[in-house]
């Protein structure tokens, strides 16, 4: 789900690239992308805004299936027991088969607006706020009925609900000539209200929180960050030498990384006393950072996706799109996918740097289809099939093979001859 969890985290489970990656892979759509892809299964769910939801192979970058809808998609999905559920501006919620992308079912709520939904067990919390109508609200996810509702009595939920054990939270805002950023802690059995807390003072607005350990950390355009006991409201501390920040901060290994986009700068806090051990500079507007195996990956307005070493806030390798990078990446199996608001989305992991050549001559070059640094795909069909092992071959001796020796030295013996013909073909028969 969103940022990966019921916790809204941003913790990876796993490793990401640490070097200079490539793009393995790319995935073109007919608008912009702000919604963070999801990833499951092996497969890659898009939300775009030419009103598609698309399911793409995480090996190569293949649609899989598209579910067209009635409107963009700013927001991303959840997956869970084989079911993806789409939000949508309008106030609905559509669920599909991750499988197939077939139609479940769709649930409207009295409101729009709504934020990506949170999947726990038996449960689907999502928020969402206009005018009037300004609710919390739990779903039944086998059919989308609406379980209960909570009536914030505020502007509107901002940010995707946090859950922790039987609790919900949300930050939403005052409309009181003042705005206020306000957090709320629900009861996840019938909505009601446990706690409410004002963060700052008039004209301070959060875009969502993170919940670990206990603790509720957010910050506001005000340029101040958070922390909120959990279980009582109660205020720990605050930190206040800090630009405006409209993105979500991630606690990992006793630190607390917040990115400022008033100043475009990527800060790393003590989480027990709100101090800063360090912080670095950003070329553009950037994204709620995510972490994983001690690296911090985030996405810009600079066009560029990057990679921060996470002890010391050294740039490890940055990566260029066509368009802005608005919505977090996701790191996946040493993979990273980022969206852009050039309508693509993008595979990076590491690789050589080199060009993919073009074996046949096809005008299709080679491909890394499990992005290993071998380009198995030696026909560039998107595929993995005999077809490659005859490929490699009959072009054996050509200098789109032997001067790229590191893409098809399967072998691991530092040059491309006969046997790596053979080698590709064992390959073959280790995945059939």
């Amino acid at each position: 789900m969103f940022r990966y969890d019921a916790h809204n985290s941003g913790v990876a489970p796993g490793s990401g690239p640490k070097e200079d990656v490539d793009d393995i892979w790319t995935f073109e759509t007919g608008d912009k992308l702000t919604a963070q892809p999801i990833v499951a299964n092996g497969r890659v769910f898009q939300a775009s805004h030419d009103s598609e939801l698309y399911a793409i192979s995480t090996s190569d970058g293949s649609e899989v299936w598209s579910a067209g809808t009635n409107g963009s998609l700013p927001a991303s999905p959840a997956v869970g027991d084989g079911v993806v559920y789409q939000p949508t501006p309008r106030g609905r919620v559509l669920a599909y088969s991750a499988a197939t992308g077939n139609g479940l079912w769709v649930s409207s709520v009295p409101t729009r607006h709504v934020k990506s939904p949170t999947l726990v067990g038996g449960d689907l919390f999502i928020a969402g706020g206009e005018h009037d109508f300004r609710q919390a609200y739990r779903l039944n996810p086998n059919d989308g009925a609406v379980e209960w509702e909570s009536d914030l009595t505020y502007l509107g939920p901002i940010g995707t609900p946090v859950v922790d054990g039987e609790t919900v939270y949300v930050t939403h805002r005052e409309d009181d000539y003042y705005d206020e950023a306000v957090a709320t802690a629900l009861a996840a059995s019938d909505g009601s209200q446990e706690w409410q807390q004002t963060l700052a003072n008039g004209g301070s607005k959060t875009w969502g929180i993170t919940y670990a350990d206990g603790t509720l950390y957010a910050g506001t355009n005000e340029g101040i960050v958070y922390a909120v006991d959990a279980a009582s409201g109660s205020i720990d501390w605050e930190f206040e030498n800090i630009a405006s920040v409209s993105t979500i901060p991630v606690l990992a290994d006793g630190t607390l990384y917040v990115a400022s986009t008033g100043d475009n700068t990527l800060h790393a806090l003590d989480p027990a006393i709100g101090t800063r051990q360090w912080q670095v500079s950003i070329n553009g507007t950037p994204t709620s950072p995510v972490y994983a195996d001690g690296v911090l990956y985030l996405g810009a307005q600079d066009n560029y996706v990057y990679a921060f070493d996470a002890s010391d806030g050294t740039e490890l390798w940055s990566f260029q799109t066509g368009g802005s990078v608005v919505a977090p990446p996701v790191v996946v199996d040493g993979r990273v996918y980022a969206a852009s608001t050039d309508g693509i989305l993008y595979a990076l992991g590491e690789g050589s740097g080199i060009a993919a050549p073009d074996v046949t001559g096809s005008g299709s070059p080679a491909g890394d289809l499990d992005g290993d640094g071998r380009y198995e795909d030696v026909n560039g069909d998107g595929a993995f099939t005999a077809t490659d092992v005859q490929a490699l071959f009959a072009n054996l001796d050509s200098d789109a093979v032997q001067e790229n020796p590191e893409l098809f030295d399967f072998n691991g013996d530092g040059q491309v001859d006969i046997t790596d013909v053979q080698a590709l073909f064992k390959i073959l028969e280790g995945e059939r």
